[in-house]
């Protein structure tokens, strides 16, 4: 390493324990990078691939964490560091590819899902950008990808901040460039790793005994809040068994779809509800509709993931500051306000036992446990296929982040739609990530394709269940929205696959 500040003394930071956990749950198919695919409309000077690398090139400066790599401490018995890659080269992050005629949204989503379905190379900063080109009417694509424990969904959207503009002509970023003290300075050679090794064994028995305590305590409170009423799916996910819950493999596929926040909105103030109650409910009718074509739908309510942010605000730091609520998404209710409501009650009650667990902080597993143990333990329940088995199931895992309100460009490009991706968890082929983007969010749904072979038969039900749910709101049909991937004409659909 040869990255310095001040004298002699090696920029680093140590991974959190969340952070550390992602990096030791990565199996060859359980792969813990994340994403998003954003389309661009090329102004009257175009966009080509020199204009990429060159731009990103620019913005490095704005996102100094994208130049770290990892540092793995001997044989895992401590969490790795971050430090600066001295050989850093934008060349071995920025690609390009492009997709076959004639360049739709389904052809777009095979590219880009097959951009996903590798894993990153450890040896280097965690992180690419490929652009996509040979789209319908000359537009092209930006899939980027980074790993989980570089950083969370919001903080990506931070980063989106330094490479993307407000204005066409920009020529830097509104964000000013970070504090070169962002890092931690620290010492990581022999006397580093032997010191905190010596630390972390001393404080063991301490670590084990308060980690059993607290959980002992959550669990505690789980049975409490059971007594007073609060339904146990909230802390304790038993979802059904369906198709795309089974042991996942290594490919990937993208598909995605754009639909008004008007209707949501609209939705959201005549049933009182939330709007991650109205996203929820639509992905719910989605998976419905799927599972009722394939005839497998099952007379429980599907359970979903939903992770939340705990990040402050004006917390502006790039780790992972998370945590997850289940919500039963009564997919066995045929009425879809019914259904609605349901979800809504379902939310709340999740949201209420998180608050009563969150009473307690609990250490993160990664905080508690070496890598080396971790990464074992976690080999050894996805070679035995024993996660995608127990009862104790999650179905499905639904994220919706906060996007950009204004209209952005990059290098003069004008982009029409960002749709996210996710981590599919081992047992759980399907994640929907929601993005809201100006006046529409933006839904991009994960797959292992070998569970659900074509992901546009769910996006297709995304649509229907927002009509179906406008319509038995007594309220208009769907708003147009342009298709980012067409002529330019509105479109009620989005994407669609066409």
């Amino acid at each position: 390493m040869t990255s310095r500040v001040g004298m002699g003394v090696e920029r680093m930071r140590r991974l959190s324990g969340t952070d550390s956990l992602f990096l030791a749950a990565e199996t060859a198919s359980w792969h813990q990078h994340v994403g998003g695919l954003t389309i661009l409309e090329p102004g009257p000077n175009g966009l080509d691939f020199d204009d990429v690398l060159r731009l990103t090139s620019e913005r490095m400066d704005y996102a100094p964490k994208f130049k770290w790599k990892l540092q793995e401490a001997p044989l895992g018995l401590d969490r790795p560091v971050w430090v600066d890659d001295p050989d850093f080269d934008i060349h071995h992050h920025v690609h390009r590819i492009g997709v076959p005629s004639p360049g739709g949204a389904k052809e777009l989503g095979e590219v880009a899902g097959l951009l996903l379905s590798s894993q990153l190379d450890r040896n280097r900063p965690l992180w690419e950008v490929w652009m996509i080109e040979g789209l319908v009417g000359g537009r092209v694509a930006l899939l980027m990808k980074y790993h989980h424990c570089l950083l969370d969904g919001v903080a990506g959207v931070g980063l989106a901040a330094a490479m993307l503009d407000i204005e066409p002509d920009a020529t830097a970023p509104l964000i000013p460039k970070p504090d070169s003290k962002d890092s931690v300075a620290g010492d990581w050679g022999v006397g580093g790793v032997l010191g905190g090794l010596a630390s972390r064994w001393i404080r063991l028995p301490l670590t084990y005994t308060r980690y059993g305590y607290d959980m002992l305590t959550k669990v505690g409170t789980v049975i409490d809040q059971a007594r007073h009423g609060a339904a146990l799916s909230s802390a304790v996910p038993r979802g059904p068994k369906t198709p795309f819950n089974s042991s996942i493999s290594a490919r990937r596929r993208l598909a995605f779809a754009g639909v008004a926040f008007a209707d949501i909105d609209a939705i959201k103030k005549i049933h009182g509800v939330k709007i991650n109650d109205v996203v929820l409910a639509l992905c719910a009718s989605a998976l419905r509709s799927y599972l009722l074509t394939l005839d497998v739908l099952p007379d429980r309510p599907l359970v979903t993931a939903v992770p939340v942010s705990t990040r402050s605000e004006g917390d502006e730091t790039q780790d992972n500051q998370i945590s997850t609520v289940f919500v039963e998404l009564a997919t066995h209710v045929d009425d879809p306000v019914a259904r609605l409501m349901s979800i809504h009650e379902a939310s709340k009650a999740a949201k209420e036992m998180s608050k009563a667990l969150g009473a307690r902080q609990i250490q993160s597993l990664g905080e508690v446990a070496a890598p080396v143990v971790l990464g074992t333990a976690i080999r050894a329940l996805y070679e035995t296929e024993m996660i995608s088995k127990v009862r104790f199931r999650i179905n499905t895992l639904v994220s919706n982040v906060p996007g950009p309100p204004l209209q952005l460009y990059m290098g003069g490009a004008k982009v029409t739609g960002i749709y996210p991706s996710s981590v599919i968890l081992e047992g759980m082929g399907v994640n929907f990530t929601v993005l809201s983007n100006m006046e529409r969010l933006d839904f991009g749904l994960h797959v292992d394709p070998s569970l659900v072979p074509d992901p546009w038969e769910i996006i297709n039900g995304l649509y229907e269940g927002l009509s179906e749910l406008l319509a038995a709101s007594g309220l208009p049909g769907p708003t147009a929205v342009t298709d980012p991937l067409s002529a330019g004409a509105p479109s009620t659909s989005g994407s669609g696959g066409e």
